[in-house]
């Protein structure tokens, strides 16, 4: 009986505790000590099954051949006892997980912002300065939102660290929110199965102090970017529009055509012609993917609509890369 009273409290005291706002004011320390909590309810109710099972299979085995078990009458209140116990336990989970949901989808006020779009097979991250970076989402200490889209097919956000994951839907916006209290870099994967690259779709969340996130967008505002080369230009276009993705530049196995050495070099098509790639080739696959696949490789890229300055700076940066 004691221990009935005490579940019926826990019932009540804890769920209050789960939803208190300063009780779970990160999501993630929410999140383990949910798990703990199913650990323990789990482990509790398997031994309470499990002994009395051994038990019983061994006291009670059939001793002679002819053996014939005693016929025994239920038990109104083992039956009200494991109906009632169950649904406390179930009712406790599902009040936790409810509160912990709330928290986890109930953004805090004066959240850092920021955008991620997703592609095969890489993360464009935007800061709410503008600055656009390519598998590095960098944010100062502190409640960071990530507003959430797809280019192309679904694919996940998930940063393990902060026990955070999202889907990335083509058409659609979604987000998720983690509290980054320590400085640091926390690794990125995307979590959905989106393609041959899906592996190689790997970001980092680099975490700053104040004073060096503000450092950090003087140093990439617009008008610093501007003065760049074309070649450095282009650089940074090639890996804020996600080539860098499927594409490598160090001759390496990539979902894409290596970019080393490949300007001027003659390349096979899938239907059976051969061309040599140069500034006209590289922007026409820019633009219109779809013309011109290169033989052995599926065809995944999306047109971009990039401006002729912007397309002559990647052209720039590809004829460095031999």
């Amino acid at each position: 009986m004691n221990r009935f009273i005490m579940l019926i409290a826990a019932q009540l005291v804890l769920p209050a505790v789960a939803m208190a706002k300063d009780s779970i004011p990160d999501p993630a320390k929410g999140w383990d000590a949910h798990l703990i909590l199913l650990t323990v309810i789990s482990t509790v109710v398997y031994l309470i099954v499990t002994i009395p099972l051994i038990y019983f299979v061994i006291k009670y085995r059939r001793k002679k051949g002819n053996e014939v078990g005693a016929y025994i009458e239920g038990s109104v209140g083992l039956e009200i006892t494991w109906t009632i116990v169950p649904f406390i336990l179930i009712a406790l989970i599902g009040v936790h997980s409810w509160a912990l949901f709330n928290d986890y989808r109930n953004v805090p006020k004066d959240c850092f912002e920021a955008k991620v779009i997703a592609q095969s097979f890489s993360y464009e991250m935007i800061s709410p300065e503008g600055i656009r970076t390519v598998n590095e989402l960098r944010a100062p200490v502190g409640p960071v939102k990530v507003n959430l889209t797809s280019k192309d097919v679904i694919h996940s956000f998930a940063v393990p660290h902060f026990r955070v994951r999202e889907d990335m839907v083509p058409g659609r916006e979604t987000y998720l929110w983690f509290n980054a209290k320590d400085p640091g870099t926390y690794e990125v994967f995307c979590s959905q199965y989106c393609g041959v690259g899906h592996s190689q779709m790997q970001a980092k969340v680099i975490i700053l102090k104040k004073e060096e996130y503000d450092a950090w967008v003087k140093q990439n505002t617009a008008e610093a970017s501007a003065s760049l080369p074309p070649e450095e230009k282009g650089k940074k276009l090639f890996e804020s529009l996600g080539c860098i993705g499927c594409h490598s530049v160090t001759g390496d196995k990539s979902p894409g055509p290596t970019f080393k050495g490949v300007f001027g070099s003659k390349t096979a098509l899938a239907d059976g012609t051969e061309i040599v790639v140069d500034e006209t080739f590289i922007k026409e696959k820019v633009k219109n993917p779809k013309d011109k696949v290169v033989k052995d490789y599926q065809l995944m890229m999306q047109p971009n609509n990039v401006m002729d300055t912007d397309l002559n700076a990647i052209v720039a940066y590809v004829k460095t890369l031999k």
